[in-house]
């Protein structure tokens, strides 16, 4: 079993706003991967931080598993370690990390990167557009102890580069993969994008 877990705990501090409230196809950030994961078929979790009362509001979480990052000072990885710690005594085969700010990655894409894990022969999933790794990825069982092992400095890419052998990377199509929205400039550009391309097709 594969369970997505959605990384919304972050501070945005360069945003300036809750990304996982800022607006994509007329539906929250947050709400736009809830769809997606849904879509895919996998148990969700969200993973939120300690004044995340908004993003409580604002989505109808009732059937989505919901984890508090109470180390927030770690980063990234600290919400990572939650999710570990949440399902560590379920039978969670793998995690399906996706971090909120990646809401533009296609289904398609995931799902690419669920069948390569069901494969069997890889721990770590990635996807990879033009030879540059991005988001979402999935960590197996294999590595849980590692993810919430690892020092925060690193975080999770120290996991998925200390064995290149055990990493299956899935070439995709979706340049949406490598494509960080961390700030109101990244934002903006991905709006314009999206208005030039519905304006053509």
């Amino acid at each position: 079993m594969i369970t997505a877990t959605i990384l919304a705990a972050g501070t945005s501090s360069r945003m300036g706003f809750p990304k996982a409230l800022l607006r994509f196809h007329n539906r929250t950030f947050l709400q736009t991967i809830l769809d997606a994961t849904e879509a895919l078929g996998v148990h969700r979790l969200v993973v939120i931080g300690p004044a995340a009362d908004n993003i409580l509001c604002a989505h109808d979480l009732r059937h989505v598993k919901v984890s508090h990052n109470l180390d927030m000072d770690a980063g990234p990885i600290g919400s990572i370690r939650a999710a570990v710690q949440e399902v560590w005594n379920h039978p969670v085969d793998g995690l399906l990390v996706w971090p909120v700010d990646f809401p533009h990655v296609a289904v398609e894409t995931a799902r690419a990167l669920i069948d390569g894990f069901k494969l069997g022969s890889s721990s770590i999933v990635v996807p990879q557009y033009r030879r540059r790794r991005g988001h979402p990825v999935i960590f197996g069982r294999a590595v849980f102890d590692e993810l919430l092992a690892v020092p925060d400095s690193e975080g999770a890419r120290g996991v998925v580069r200390a064995n290149p052998e055990r990493v299956l990377q899935i070439s995709v199509d979706d340049p949406a993969v490598v494509d960080h929205l961390n700030t109101p400039d990244a934002y903006q550009d991905l709006l314009r994008r999206e208005d030039r391309f519905r304006s053509s097709s």
